[in-house]
């Protein structure tokens, strides 16, 4: 089982986690006190919205977030599971849901 570092740039901080490819990057942040959003845990809101610096996750779970905005670099923490070491930015909830909802302007 692999292990990778996860950076996580949150308001203002940057937090060094380390998270097993079978935890999800919102289980450990959560673990290590790391208060990032969430509401379901399951894949279907916004609210744990990031996005994705450097690096890659696995997140076929996630119904929440198109694959194109997947593409664009953007994930669902509660179900991205790392699949390489991670630099990421969190509070993206507002950008992914007017990227994928909001009316064309």
């Amino acid at each position: 089982m692999s292990t990778y570092t996860v950076e996580i740039r949150h308001q203002g901080s940057i937090h060094t986690i380390e998270v097993s490819e079978t935890q999800t990057v919102l289980q450990a942040a959560l673990a290590a006190q790391i208060d990032l959003p969430s509401s379901c845990t399951a894949g279907v809101c916004t609210t744990c919205a990031a996005q994705i610096l450097a690096g890659t996750v696995e997140q076929s779970e996630g119904m929440g977030i198109s694959p194109e905005l997947q593409q664009e670099g953007y994930a669902l923490l509660c179900v991205s599971y790392p699949r390489s070491n991670l630099e990421i930015e969190s509070e993206k909830e507002d950008i992914v849901y007017d990227k994928q909802f909001g009316k064309p302007s």
